[in-house]
């Protein structure tokens, strides 16, 4: 099998370790990196604010080039905001079936909110073309139904996956201890679902805190508060790795925003050999047995209940972290399990009929 995986390459757990799980499993992979097709001024503005403009164009024509030149069974689109349905048509004329992953929310209520207008101006194009292609791909659940809705003659779940050569047990050196070490970690985004408050709450219990993120953390109570422990910036590749395992515990958050019921860092967590402490979700307890491989809550008061109960019970801990990590392994929720599943469901190569189950 031949695909080209066409996307941003921005970030390593995206199109680069994907590509990985793919080659893991026999598959040829050919890459496109869009960014060069929007450079400057003018290239990031229709980045930002999708058109059917020149950058958009340039993309288009490279990826047809790419196509003929590697002759791809697939061409995969990752997170495809700039794709033009000029494009797809010359792709199926040339006998190449098309797929669209989608790890965001398009269709998310949230986006009819007026403060968010750029959020719902991103996926303009993204939604003309849904229709187009053969296969799509989503984050959640809830986006299928969404996608058929919205024309898409197929549409089925991606789940997230972890990284078994970077999520993994790592001892931290007497340095990494002195920057990562805490009774509580959090890695990710603000949103003012009242994660904020959690953690001072947790803070003024005694637990020792760290937060792991980027500049949204500026809007929230956290600012000023002294309740964390060090600056608030962004870890990536190791160093994620590492702020994972400087925590006795790690919370997991779902984005509110983006309707999740579970998280990247649902499957990273527990690879690392960490206790996950989560939002309770219906998802995550089909995914997790609660008090053997993950520890859930609802309610602030049941968080910071939890939170100390586990810090004063370590072998409690590290048996629930360890049942945890057990699981994922178990049901595949690595990259390469989950590429594997991936090829599975394209099935024999051929486009599926219209109005295809989820």
């Amino acid at each position: 099998m031949r695909i080209l995986i066409v996307g941003q390459w921005r970030w390593l757990q995206y199109e680069e370790a994907f590509a990985r799980g793919l080659r893991d499993n026999g598959v040829e992979v050919t890459e496109l990196r869009l960014a060069p097709y929007f450079s400057g001024p003018l290239g990031r503005l229709q980045y930002a604010l999708p058109v059917a403009g020149p950058g958009a164009i340039r993309a288009g024509r490279a990826i047809l080039a790419a196509a003929r030149s590697a002759r791809p069974d697939f061409v995969l689109f990752w997170r495809p905001t700039h794709v033009l349905r000029r494009t797809l048509l010359a792709l199926r004329r040339l006998g190449i079936a098309t797929i669209s992953y989608n790890n965001d929310d398009p269709f998310s209520p949230g986006l009819a909110d007026q403060r968010r207008w750029h959020r719902r101006a991103l996926w303009r194009l993204y939604r003309k073309a849904l229709p187009l292609f053969d296969f799509n791909f989503f984050y959640r659940r809830v986006n299928c139904e969404e996608a058929k809705a919205n024309g898409a003659r197929h549409a089925d779940v991606l789940l997230p996956y972890f990284l078994p050569w970077q999520e993994r047990p790592i001892a931290l050196s007497e340095a990494d201890k002195a920057r990562f070490d805490a009774d509580v970690v959090f890695v990710g985004h603000f949103e003012n679902d009242g994660r904020d408050r959690d953690l001072l709450a947790l803070s003024a219990e005694g637990l020792s805190t760290r937060v792991w993120g980027d500049e949204t953390w500026a809007e929230s109570a956290l600012t000023g508060s002294g309740a964390v422990a060090g600056p608030i910036t962004t870890v990536v590749g190791e160093d994620y790795a590492k702020a994972l395992c400087g925590g006795r515990i790690c919370l997991c958050y779902m984005s509110k925003l983006n309707r999740d019921g579970y998280t990247r860092r649902c499957f990273e967590i527990p690879a690392t050999g960490r206790v996950m402490l989560a939002e309770r979700t219906a998802e995550l307890g089909a995914l997790f047995e609660e008090g053997a491989e993950a520890c859930f809550f609802s309610s602030r008061e049941e968080l910071v209940r939890k939170a100390r109960w586990l810090i004063d019970n370590p072998d409690e801990r590290r048996r629930i972290a360890e049942g945890g990590r057990r699981r994922v392994w178990a049901d595949g929720h690595d990259v390469s399990s989950r590429a594997r599943r991936f090829i599975a469901q394209l099935g024999d190569r051929t486009r599926p009929e219209a109005g295809a189950e989820c």
